[in-house]
């Protein structure tokens, strides 16, 4: 199909697809009525095919061919045979066309099935291709603990990889949980994943700071809350600099973690798609 021709309604070789049946049916000396009635549509829809207005349904496309003595190449305007029987798909033209042929004679509804069907099988054949998507993140190892509070000091860590489907939205790092006073909801050695926001809402879990101390608590109007009912809780006072560093909204599992040449992959696979 000509790239100028936004619309479709030219074929590959540039050729209007009104003005192709037309001349078709002028030589086999045929009326818009008598190929309307080959084809199972009304006069009008021919006419409307060979005025522009619009083109034929694909289905209708082998009945039309049939009727005009055209093939298939001749209608979309496949200049080269060749290039028409071994394209990407390894389908060639006559399989094509004994799969329109068919396709035609369904009924509307069973074509819709055909279609859906279609549909389904190629999303489960493009997520078999696709590499599954692979985001970097930084592991902070000394932002938080979950205890009574350690001091923070300059954030170190490393950069690790996740599977993306396994994260829940927007995350901005990964933080270490030491201690117990969040269990059951996180219990010593987990590693949280973390949204950098300035403040929580009441019954969230965030990462917060007090005078250069780290807490991993559930926010409440009056303090900190621990999970864990052997800790209580945590209020500051007036003069007091408490910060939200940000909400955690999960933590990593076994499952979760990718390698660096699972993340190569993806990003050479993305690469290639654009």
């Amino acid at each position: 199909m000509s790239k100028a021709d936004e619309n479709g309604m030219l074929n590959e070789s540039g050729v209007a697809y009104a003005e192709l049946i037309r001349r078709q049916r002028r030589l086999k000396k045929m009326s818009q009525e008598e190929l309307g009635s080959l084809v199972r549509v009304k006069k009008n829809a021919v006419g409307a095919w060979e005025a522009g207005r619009s083109r034929p349904d694909v289905s209708s496309v082998p009945i039309i061919c049939e009727a005009l003595d055209m093939s298939l190449e001749e209608f979309f305007g496949v200049r080269d045979k060749e290039r028409a029987d071994k394209g990407k798909s390894g389908i060639t033209q006559d399989e094509k066309s004994t799969l329109l042929r068919r396709f035609s004679l369904l009924n509307a509804y069973n074509r819709q099935v055909i279609l859906r069907q279609m549909e389904m099988l190629w999303e489960m054949q493009t997520e078999e291709q696709q590499p599954r998507k692979v985001i970097r993140l930084f592991r902070n190892d000394l932002a938080v603990s979950a205890g009574t509070g350690e001091a923070l000091e300059a954030a170190r860590g490393e950069e690790v990889f996740l599977f993306a489907d396994r994260i829940p939205g927007k995350v901005d790092e990964i933080i270490c949980v030491n201690g117990d006073s969040m269990e059951p909801t996180y219990s010593d050695g987990d590693q949280v994943l973390v949204r950098h926001c300035s403040a929580v809402r009441p019954g969230e879990i965030g990462v917060f700071v007090c005078n250069d101390t780290g807490y991993l608590k559930e926010y409440r109007k009056d303090g900190l809350y621990s999970h864990n009912p052997a800790y209580a809780p945590i209020s500051f006072a007036d003069g007091d600099a408490v910060r939200c560093i940000g909400k955690v909204v999960g933590k990593v599992e076994e499952e979760d973690w990718a390698d660096q040449e699972s993340y190569k992959t993806w990003t050479e696979y993305r690469k290639n798609e654009q």
